[in-house]
């Protein structure tokens, strides 16, 4: 009898693993992972997500996934982890598919003082209401979450997210992409993707958690059903 699969789930930037509270609910054991101090803010994000992956646990039924950075950290992880598939959620596979707004955005994170940041962050309960369609206590929970973010890792993110090119797509291991119809932050249009999530925006873990559920769901299951025929 097989195990049963394990999803290891990345956040995205400036985000923890509570904004995983939707994804608890598949038939699957889940897990996440904190971010870590960057070594220095010249660190690549290659380097960053396999200093990660060597400190965490392998199984011989890991999944790993993420949502934005989260996504980008999964893909340059996943071999190290030796997982057996990769899920992006409103992900990409270069610097370039963000939309050139977010890229300014990041841009200024990444110059930002760090004294500033934190001040900066009371913009974003507006920023959330513009670019997102997040319930009331999503915007409050993804508010807090970034308030409570190392200032020091969200600056580190935005320069390493605008240098990344992803080493190269695992080649042991599926990749599911599923994507936001409407994403303002890496436009569909920009991506290749297996899933649409129509009138879904970046955040769709949380404005569309069924439909990500499903699609989680739906591959684990396939995956289960193969191994035991």
């Amino acid at each position: 009898m097989a195990e049963l699969s394990t999803l290891l789930l990345f956040p995205g930037l400036g985000a923890d693993p509570r904004v995983f509270g939707p994804q608890r609910r598949v038939p699957f054991a889940i897990r996440s992972a904190e971010y870590p101090e960057p070594e220095s803010q010249r660190e690549s994000l290659a380097h960053y997500a396999h200093r990660m992956a060597s400190r965490l646990e392998k199984g011989p039924n890991l999944y790993v996934g993420g949502v934005s950075l989260g996504a980008l950290i999964a893909l340059e992880a996943a071999r190290l982890l030796e997982a057996r598939g990769v899920f992006l959620i409103g992900g990409c596979t270069s610097h370039k598919q963000i939309s050139g707004l977010f890229r300014s955005v990041l841009a200024a994170g990444a110059t930002m003082p760090r004294r500033f940041i934190r001040p900066t962050l009371l913009l974003a309960p507006a920023a959330f209401k513009m670019f997102e369609r997040l319930t009331p206590e999503h915007r409050a929970l993804m508010t807090c979450v970034l308030r409570e973010h190392s200032p020091e890792q969200t600056r580190w993110s935005c320069r390493a997210i605008l240098e990344w090119e992803c080493c190269a797509m695992p080649p042991e291991a599926p990749v599911h992409a599923i994507h936001g119809e409407d994403d303002e932050v890496i436009p569909l249009k920009n991506v290749e993707v297996e899933r649409v999530v129509q009138g879904g925006r970046h955040l769709i873990n949380l404005q569309c958690a069924g439909d990500v559920n499903a699609f989680l769901t739906s591959h684990l299951e396939m995956r289960f059903e193969t191994q035991n025929p």
